[in-house]
């Protein structure tokens, strides 16, 4: 189990977890574990920088590629260590969203059966 107590708007402090199970009694004991200090803060203006860099590199590697990621894991390895988790996220998104939309635009989208019957 992992436990989250903010201390601020900023910093968070972790508190990891294990329950022990004694499997003759029925009972369980609680271990801790550890209490880790990760500070939240914003990209500076350089960081946002280098990830919008390294996520439009990445991109242009799958669109030149034909989506084929497998072509692109040295720069998708760069846009990971270069943007926040969340961003990641968001972006992968974005880039799933806009490619389907190109596709409706364009009159490529074909529905699912799923999707048709529905």
């Amino acid at each position: 189990h992992i436990y989250i107590k903010p201390l601020n708007s900023r910093i968070f402090f972790f508190l990891v977890i294990a329950k022990n199970w004694n499997q003759n009694r029925c009972t369980s004991q609680w271990s801790f574990f550890s209490v880790i200090e990760v500070k939240m803060t914003a990209p500076s203006m350089k960081e946002r920088q280098v990830c919008w860099g390294a996520r439009d590199d990445y991109w242009k590697c799958l669109d030149e590629n034909i989506d084929d990621a497998s072509k692109c894991k040295k720069l998708r390895t760069i846009f990971e260590s270069s943007c926040p988790q969340q961003w990641i996220k968001y972006f992968d998104k974005r880039r799933d969203y806009l490619k389907f939309k190109e596709k409706f635009e364009a009159g490529q989208f074909e529905p699912s059966e799923r999707t048709a019957t529905s």
